[in-house]
């Protein structure tokens, strides 16, 4: 069995999929961003309770809006906050005793778009996922290209080209990024970004923030301008 676990800013989402890759079982729960103990805790338990619903010992791989670091496999993951820092992939083979497969989500998406049928002829493939945050994969010869410190396709934390920028308007927010430089992309063009955006233009201060649907519904029912 393989399980395949997709960790997103929002929810992890866990797949187990038999030897003809057939998915046989799936769950979806909130991601526990801020309290690393936590999400380990929700990562085993999902593990543990598919083992014991098949019968074995699945294979694990993780993807996540991050990247290891190339030299002691912390993570670097804005969008996780409780993993940044944290060896998230080694502790997690201390607490279920096998070995565990991490690699950025947005690598992993391109790699199974590259693995498709339609696209099995291609030399290379770029793959960008739009969702808490904003990121990118690229895939050359059916294998994931991730340069020598894991970051190459990561286009989510590459500043905001200047012709955007100008296309914000004079009072432009430059927003802080988790990765600790200012005015990624990543949040900017996510549902991150809109929410910080609608805030800094429209003034709608709240202690919850507007999320991101609620802000594309105004949109939708009625035209916004800066």
């Amino acid at each position: 069995m393989y399980y395949g676990f997709d960790v997103g800013g929002t929810k992890i989402e866990f797949g187990a999929f038999n030897e003809k890759l057939e998915r046989v079982a799936t769950e979806r729960v909130p991601t526990p961003g801020d309290d690393y103990d936590k999400l380990l805790d929700t990562l085993v338990g999902l593990i543990e309770k598919a083992d014991r619903e098949f019968g074995c010992e699945g294979l694990v791989g993780i993807g996540i809006p991050g990247m290891e670091d190339a030299e002691d496999g912390a993570l670097l993951t804005s969008n996780v906050p409780a993993a940044t820092g944290r060896t998230l992939r080694k502790d997690l083979e201390q607490r279920i005793g096998r070995k565990v497969a991490i690699d950025n989500d947005a690598n992993c998406f391109a790699l199974s778009e590259a693995w498709d049928e339609a696209l099995q002829g291609e030399k290379s493939v770029l793959g960008l996922i739009l969702g808490t945050g904003f990121g990118g994969g690229i895939v050359f010869d059916g294998q994931v290209f991730s340069g020598k410190n894991h970051v190459a396709g990561e286009l989510g934390h590459t500043r905001m080209p200047i012709d955007a920028w100008f296309h914000l308007g004079e009072k432009a927010p430059l927003f802080d990024c988790g990765c600790k430089n200012k005015g990624c992309i990543d949040n900017y063009l996510s549902g991150r970004g809109f929410e910080q955006l609608y805030a800094h233009y429209y003034g709608e201060q709240r202690l919850k923030p507007l999320k991101s649907s609620s802000v594309m519904a105004k949109a939708t029912r009625k035209p916004l301008s800066m």
